[in-house]
């Protein structure tokens, strides 16, 4: 099974995640630049922050980027200082015009943590638990 994590962050706290997810899947956490395997991905979790309601638009732009042919399932991880659900909606709507199939779904809010440019994130042993459950569940669905 192929796996990838890319993600966006401005201030850490998506970073962290993806940390956490590649540990528990054992692939390479990588920023949205960085080019996907050549060979077909089964599972690509893709990582990003919340900004003012909205992914960031270098996250808009990599799944625009996607190509149903080579990413066989998305499990998105979002992270924010409140609600999660534009974000969400607006990378499954990205995923389903592209026709690729969203398998799952990963929010932690944050509560402002890292807005003002601190890139130190710290997770909280909740958190890690949480993010390597959906992490390994996401594993499942291939």
């Amino acid at each position: 099974m192929t796996i990838a994590v890319r993600y966006q962050t401005r201030n850490g706290n998506t970073e962290a995640f993806a940390n956490q997810i590649a540990a528990a899947v054992d692939a390479p956490a990588e920023k949205i630049d960085t080019p996907l395997p050549t060979d077909p991905v089964d599972v690509l979790f893709v990582g990003g922050g919340t900004y003012m309601m909205r992914p960031d638009k270098t996250l808009s732009a990599f799944m625009a980027t996607l190509d149903a042919a080579k990413v066989k399932h998305i499990a998105f991880f979002t992270t924010s200082g409140g609600p999660e659900t534009p974000t969400d909606k607006a990378l499954t709507k990205l995923a389903d015009e592209k026709g690729i199939p969203v398998i799952g779904h990963f929010h932690q809010m944050m509560g402002g943590k890292g807005m003002f440019g601190s890139k130190s994130v710290t997770l909280k042993p909740d958190q890690i638990q949480a993010v390597k459950t959906f992490a390994e569940s996401m594993l499942t669905h291939n």
